[in-house]
């Protein structure tokens, strides 16, 4: 399962009347929802693959393994909240996409169900960080051709794009059940510590929505050094 939670301009989150957007408003919030599904997409496509490889064919069974936006696609998560954030708080992007389905028992021999578990996991990240570094690829190739000559703005659609792919990539790597990076720790921490698995498991929906909506942007203070390294590193190619 594919989950964003994306504040830009350093994780502030300000928040815009609906009546006073202007055009200008209306096109970034229409890039983070048509990026956001792409993002989502191909993170959930990377699952279902991962899956498949491992000889598991319940994702292919269910019309998963593909890059249809409407089979991963949540209608809440992925269409409706990130189309009203993006109008009423165009700073901040919340959504998911509906989870790949996997059956571990039908995993290759050749690894354990807990590691398969994690690989299949760790895929949709890693697509994620595969398209921010496709997105500084192109950036660089535009700049070479003289096509990028300046820094890119913050509302370009490469940095946009650049930007929602990182924060997905560590966002779900958070060792955190419901998320990606769960699975990942669960394989780390192995069946000797499988009570803090279980734990995790159990109350890590609510460790989530407390991260989200704490106060305190404990979550800013998690991602941002990632958020800027990244961009220093998309303006160094420049």
């Amino acid at each position: 399962m594919a989950f964003v939670l994306q504040a830009m301009h350093s994780f502030d989150l300000p928040i815009l009347g609906i009546l006073g957007l202007g055009a200008a408003d209306l096109r970034m919030a229409g890039l983070y929802v048509l990026f956001l599904v792409a993002a989502v997409t191909v993170h959930e496509f990377a699952h279902a693959f991962a899956a498949h490889r491992l000889g598991d064919p319940t994702a292919a069974s269910q019309g998963r393994l593909t890059l249809n936006p409407m089979s991963h696609a949540d209608p809440v998560g992925t269409l409706v909240l990130p189309i009203v954030l993006a109008v009423a708080s165009p700073g901040m992007l919340f959504g998911w996409g509906r989870p790949v389905p996997y059956q571990a028992r039908y995993f290759t021999r050749k690894v354990t169900m807990r590691t398969g578990s994690a690989i299949v996991a760790i895929a949709g990240p890693l697509a994620n960080l595969l398209m921010a570094a496709t997105t500084v690829l192109v950036v660089w190739v535009l700049a070479r051709v003289g096509v990028v000559t300046d820094p890119l703005p913050f509302q370009s659609p490469e940095r946009l794009f650049f930007n929602l792919n990182l924060l997905l990539f560590v966002f779900n790597l958070l060792p955190i059940h419901p998320l990606d990076g769960g699975k990942v720790l669960a394989w780390g921490l192995g069946s000797r510590y499988q009570p803090v698995d279980n734990f995790l498991a159990q109350w890590g929906w609510v460790i989530l929505i407390a991260l989200v909506l704490s106060p305190v942007p404990i979550l800013g203070y998690l991602l941002s050094p990632f958020y800027q390294l990244g961009n220093t590193l998309l303006d160094a190619v420049i």
